[in-house]
């Protein structure tokens, strides 16, 4: 195991583990929230398991097939969400002849209340243009997470609110901005926005950029408490 200080608290760096199955996995961690980039070669196999933390997750290249409680679904890139509560049960399997690289959240701050659908199974709930991206969000009651397209050129404006925002980039490669503080993110590249933390994105290249946007609790589609 490789392992490596989290010394920005920004854009820390990654934790590289190789695990005996054959999978490899990046960590970015600031405080009790932990980005997983998991590299999952044909035929890879990972237990049924659980733990305290929740854990929140989405295939962004290839194929799948979770469970979550007893409920299996062949995940598809960047079509299906996936939540394990704490404590509930869940595993994974890469059925195809080809690499899966998943992304996953987990997190346990204590007071917080972490729901799933009966099934753990999220899709889109809406794709529209905003501020000149192409997004799409998926939704539970305490975390919304929106995949975001920058075009070349284009540009989210320097923001804050109130809601904690991580940010992980899918596709191509932008400028981030937190606090001033500014990183070119690749494919994997991790960002944290605690609350009230001014933020911004860029992308000066000619190709599209694609991130993935997590709200706690959810930012665009506010559920009634």
């Amino acid at each position: 195991m490789t392992t490596h200080v989290y010394e920005r608290p920004y854009f820390p760096d990654s934790a590289v583990v190789f695990h005996d199955n054959g999978i490899r996995m990046e960590s970015y961690r600031r405080g009790d929230t932990e980005v997983l980039v998991s590299y999952l070669p044909p035929g890879a196999v990972v237990a049924p398991h659980s733990h305290k933390e929740a854990q929140v997750g989405m295939v962004v290249r290839g194929e799948l097939a979770m469970t979550v409680g007893g409920v299996t679904r062949l995940m598809r890139a960047e079509k299906d969400v996936y939540i394990a509560p704490s404590h509930v049960e869940h595993s994974a399997v890469n059925p195809t002849s080809e690499e899966t690289v998943a992304l996953d959240v987990k997190r346990y701050k204590p007071g917080e209340k972490y729901t799933a659908p009966s099934e753990y199974f999220l899709g889109p709930i809406e794709s529209r243009k905003f501020v000149g991206m192409d997004v799409t969000f998926f939704l539970e009651s305490w975390i919304e997470l929106m995949v975001a397209d920058i075009p070349g050129g284009g540009e989210m404006p320097y923001h804050k609110h109130s809601h904690e925002q991580i940010g992980i980039c899918l596709e191509g490669r932008y400028d981030m901005t937190v606090e001033e503080t500014t990183h070119e993110l690749v494919f994997g590249a991790t960002y944290f926005c605690e609350s009230q933390e001014g933020h911004g994105a860029a992308n000066p290249h000619e190709s599209v950029a694609r991130s993935l946007n997590i709200f706690i609790p959810p930012r665009y589609h506010r559920v009634p408490k």
